[in-house]
Formats: structure tokens, C-alpha cells, sequence
């Protein structure tokens, strides 16, 4: 799973809002503004356990999904530099 995260994430072709999900929920975990705010005990904590379940399960069902491309798999598992054409530049 690790591998493969790592590859959606350096993926082109995946847009960068599904990239940015897992982020921005950190920043709203973080952030002093929040829909029910923080000092209200369970209900201010509940809201943002709920922004970072739902970013978590959106990431780890993405990655999942994930089918990447030959090329991406070649460049990926051997890790070389690559010219246009796809030859290594090695």
C-alpha cells in the first residue's frame, strides 16, 4: 500500500484536489475555526474525527483504485531517469 500511495501521489494523471484531501482535513483538524468549535467537549472533538475518517477512508479507497499506467510502473520500480521516448538515461 505504501508503494502504491507513493505512486498515485507522483501520478500526473491524478488531479491534484484528490491528491490534496488527506491534507486540507489535517489543516481543518489543526485549524482554530471549525464547523462546531473545539472547547464544546465531545461534539467540537466528533466534528473533526469525522473530517479525518472520511478524508482517510476517501484516500485509502483512492490509492486502492489506483491502476497505474505501464510507463509510471517502470519509472517507479527502477527508479532511473528517462528521456521523451522512454529510454533511461543511464
Amino acid at each position: 500500500m505504501g508503494t502504491r500511495f507513493f505512486r498515485y501521489v507522483r501520478d500526473p494523471r491524478v488531479p491534484t484536489w484528490r491528491k490534496l484531501v488527506g491534507v486540507l482535513a489535517v489543516l481543518y483538524f489543526l485549524s482554530p475555526v471549525d464547523a462546531i468549535p473545539d472547547f464544546i467537549p465531545v461534539l467540537g472533538w466528533l466534528d473533526d474525527l469525522g473530517v479525518l475518517s472520511a478524508a482517510a477512508l476517501f484516500v485509502v479507497r483512492e490509492v486502492q483504485r489506483y491502476q497505474p499506467t505501464s510507463e509510471v510502473q517502470a519509472e517507479v520500480l527502477d527508479g532511473l531517469p528517462r528521456d521523451e521516448q522512454g529510454r533511461t538515461r543511464v
